[in-house]
């Protein structure tokens, strides 16, 4: 038993310390189930299918659209979309080096590199819609071109026409959308009596739109009532060889939790909401509440990693000198650390969004970094005062290792394991300046950020209040985790407090 405790390594027995934190232990399977529906949210909600299969064939369409721009249109989430691919790399990796360190950190190097390389690639490399086949729109271009020519009219195509310039993904999205729209219609359906029954809407009969089915059988109708011919009889065989192609569908696997990606209009006028379950609510700009929310944690993570990972990189260096030198670079550096930490990170925020008239994800958490940095700096700076007094540092000066050997391979590894403890609160920091920030309004315009959410139901309070509540629970709960995760680290790393 004695050999067995005498090969436990640090981290190893930081980890025991820590699983007899019962708090902290499950707050961190909580932070670890946001962090793994923020990478796997496409499978989640989504209004593509995994799979589907469509006239004797399989297709993948979630996979086709996971990098596409015109689907996400945001580049956080196509980052986030390649993680599904690299995070299985990186365990695999872990176990598989699990007795090896020095493989295993070149191999998890290797896979970080990949993932930026990659992401690159796909986020500045020309994209083609899956739904789009160029060889058929020029086809029918030319088709137009030719018509219009010897007509001097553009020719007006039958459904059937119109079809032979489709290519089964074309196709295929429009049955998935036909299904989509019916299956919604079935489950709002069941609020129609509540609805109608509302005395401030009597009358306004109009106003009543809950689905974006009914909006387009509303307005296919009011084309057969009043439209040509030809317009009449390409909707009534639009609408026939859906209904027919639909049947056509089987083992279609469906995201596990909802049909609707966050950018997508899921209908339902907003008046609506006051009658249908929270699981149903729409927000005020008709996109789906809680596909947003799936999707937010992933604005939320971003914030609090990147921008601590940014005051990072620039507090631990500038700590790490002004603690080893001393003297003169630490008086002029201290100084210069005491006028900067004197701005409040969150009214720089404030002020640079402002003055800069940018509300995105990426100047907040730049500005976060840049003016949060100081605190990790003061703390490094304290510990490598202290380190560099011990006989081990004597020995490397004995031994001919320059000063930047001694700082960065042997100081500073002695100085993190107690900077690990600030750095959960400062996460927590940055996450709430976003959410604060995007709650004043000044966040990123046509996002799902939390604090986005938020303020859209700030809009409409205290009427519906219902659609400020899910955003700020899942908000409260992210939070407190990570508090409760930092405070049982803080008591692991801590040696006086070791059992």
């Amino acid at each position: 038993m004695m050999d067995k405790k005498q090969n436990i390594n640090f981290w190893q027995a930081t980890w025991i310390q820590f699983k007899r934190h019962p708090l902290g232990y499950w707050s961190l399977w909580v932070v670890a189930f946001f962090c793994l529906m923020a990478i796997f949210a496409p499978f989640l909600a989504s209004s593509k299918p995994l799979m589907v299969k469509y006239d004797g064939q399989f297709y993948f369409p979630l996979f086709r659209y996971l990098f596409f721009k015109g689907f996400y249109t945001k580049l956080l989430d196509q980052f986030y979309n390649l993680l599904i691919f690299t995070l299985p790399l990186f365990i695999i990796c872990c176990l598989i080096f699990r007795h090896s360190p020095k493989p295993r950190k070149i191999a998890l190097w290797s896979i970080l590199v990949m993932q930026f390389i990659v992401f690159s690639y796909l986020a500045f490399r020309p994209q083609r819609d899956p739904a789009s086949d160029p060889s058929l729109n020029l086809a029918k271009q030319l088709m137009v071109s030719t018509y219009r020519k010897d007509h001097q009219l553009s020719p007006k195509l039958s459904w059937e026409q119109e079809l032979n310039y489709m290519n089964d993904y074309a196709k295929l999205n429009m049955i998935v959308n036909y299904q989509l729209k019916q299956k919604q219609q079935i489950r709002l359906k069941i609020y129609e009596k509540a609805y109608a029954a509302d005395p401030t809407l009597k009358g306004q009969t109009d106003i009543y739109l809950p689905t974006l089915w009914e909006q387009d059988l509303h307005h296919d109708q009011e084309i057969i009532k009043n439209g040509d011919p030809a317009q009449v009889k390409y909707i009534k065989d639009r609408r026939l060889w859906l209904e027919e192609q639909s049947k056509n569908l089987s083992y279609e696997v469906l995201p596990l939790v909802r049909r609707f990606h966050w950018e997508d209009d899921a209908g339902g006028d907003q008046t609506l909401n006051r009658y249908v379950s929270w699981w149903d609510l729409t927000r005020i700009n008709r996109k789906d509440m809680v596909a947003s929310l799936i999707f937010g944690v992933r604005i939320s993570l971003s914030v609090g990693l990147l921008a601590i990972a940014l005051a990072l990189l620039i507090g631990i260096p500038i700590g790490a000198i002004s603690g080893y030198y001393g003297g003169r670079i630490d008086i002029i550096t201290y100084r210069l650390i005491e006028i900067w930490e004197s701005m409040p990170t969150f009214f720089m925020l404030l002020l640079i969004v402002a003055f800069l008239q940018s509300k995105s994800i990426f100047l907040v958490i730049a500005v976060i970094g840049l003016f949060g940095w100081t605190g990790f700096s003061r703390f490094v700076r304290g510990e490598v005062f202290r380190q560099k007094q011990l006989p081990y540092v004597e020995a490397c000066h004995a031994l001919g290792y320059n000063d930047t050997r001694i700082m960065f391979s042997h100081l500073l590894p002695n100085a993190i394991p107690p900077l690990l403890t600030l750095v959960p609160f400062a996460i927590m920091g940055a996450i709430t300046s976003e959410a604060g920030l995007s709650f004043l309004g000044l966040g990123e315009e046509g996002s799902s950020s939390w604090g986005v959410l938020m303020d859209e139901g700030r809009t409409a309070f205290p009427s519906e209040s219902y659609l400020l509540w899910p955003p700020a629970i899942l908000l409260t709960l992210l939070l407190v985790s990570i508090a409760l995760v930092g405070d049982a680290l803080r008591d692991c790393l801590d040696p006086k407090l070791h059992r």
